[in-house]
């Protein structure tokens, strides 16, 4: 018997991966498996739907490309030529559409790979792309006030808008978080609404005086329903956050606001960046808006802190030369 090589190889040293389990050999199998699992580790509704939508948008993507869908056949070249640069490229899709594609699909074959279901990660040495950081866009007061004035308070739509209006400067919340809110979400005697976040994360976001008044008359002429969610249509249906989108994008037409996107999230903006500038930390606003990482709040911090625009008043080039 010959002697064994002494030297060892990279290859000798990577731990080898069993064969695949059976059940995965197509995409819809895998898809299958993989959003069971999510239900498993009791992931939302909203996290579950955005998987699936976005999984089914990678499979047609491939299949409009004729390459084959079956996961095992997928390798780390085919998703960097077949979906990053044709979703740059030919698509002229946003960095941030394509980053929210890439979150999926490396889930989906981090969970199939971890599973032994298939042999090679096609995504483990897929980051996600580098993003532009652009502008954030954000109401004046002025625009406020003026959005403010459309809705009609002597209707129950109106009265409701209005105090939908008030609900996102008063907490930054987002569109989703806010249609899923429940009447009994509200502790009246702690002045805090319970919010459910992203991943199912629940925290309590404050309210002030003039919100609370605001919530206890609209809640009263919601009057009791069979359901208990806090704002919904004049059919007593729950609110959608399309309806909630239109109903803002309406109220600023009417306002006649063009240089700003009209949208719940400019809301979530401006909230931060009013937060911001009558004293607010860091801790408070990660708390209050809800995000896992520091670094979105530090950006607000860094644009819209007084320091920043009191600061450029002393050291201003074209103010110092005037």
């Amino acid at each position: 018997m010959a002697r064994r090589r002494n030297k060892l190889t990279s290859e000798d040293l990577t731990p080898q991966k069993q064969a695949p389990i059976y059940g995965a050999e197509d995409f819809e199998s895998a898809l299958h498996l993989f959003l069971r699992d999510c239900k498993v580790r009791n992931l939302s509704e909203h996290t579950v739907k955005y998987y699936r939508n976005e999984l089914i948008g990678f499979r047609n993507m491939l299949e409009r490309q004729k390459v084959d869908t079956e996961p095992h056949k997928i390798t780390e070249v085919l998703i960097k030529e077949k979906v990053i640069l044709y979703m740059m490229e030919e698509l002229g899709r946003k960095d941030v559409t394509i980053n929210s594609k890439l979150r999926a699909i490396r889930a989906f074959f981090n969970f199939l790979y971890n599973e032994s279901y298939i042999i090679k990660n096609p995504v483990a040495n897929i980051s996600l792309i580098k993003q532009k950081k652009t502008i954030i866009e954000t109401f004046s007061r002025d625009q406020l006030r003026l959005l403010m004035a459309q809705p009609d308070q002597s209707t129950f739509t109106g009265m409701r808008d209005y105090t939908i209006l008030l609900f996102l400067l008063e907490t930054g919340v987002r569109a989703r978080e806010l249609i899923d809110i429940s009447v009994s979400d509200i502790n009246w005697q702690d002045n805090v609404v319970r919010i459910n976040g992203k991943g199912s994360k629940e925290r309590h976001v404050p309210i002030q005086s003039t919100m609370k008044t605001q919530l206890r008359k609209y809640v009263n002429i919601r009057g009791k329903l069979e359901h208990d969610a806090l704002f919904v249509t004049i059919d007593d249906t729950s609110l959608t956050k399309r309806q909630l989108q239109n109903r803002i994008a309406l109220y600023g037409r009417r306002a006649s606001i063009k240089d700003v996107r009209c949208s719940p999230h400019t809301f979530r903006h401006t909230f931060a960046k009013m937060s911001v500038q009558n004293g607010a930390d860091v801790f408070h606003l990660q708390a209050v808006l809800g995000h896992t990482s520091m670094d979105m709040v530090r950006n607000y911090v860094n644009l819209f802190s007084r320091d920043v625009f009191n600061g450029h008043r002393k050291f201003s080039p074209v103010e110092k030369l005037v």
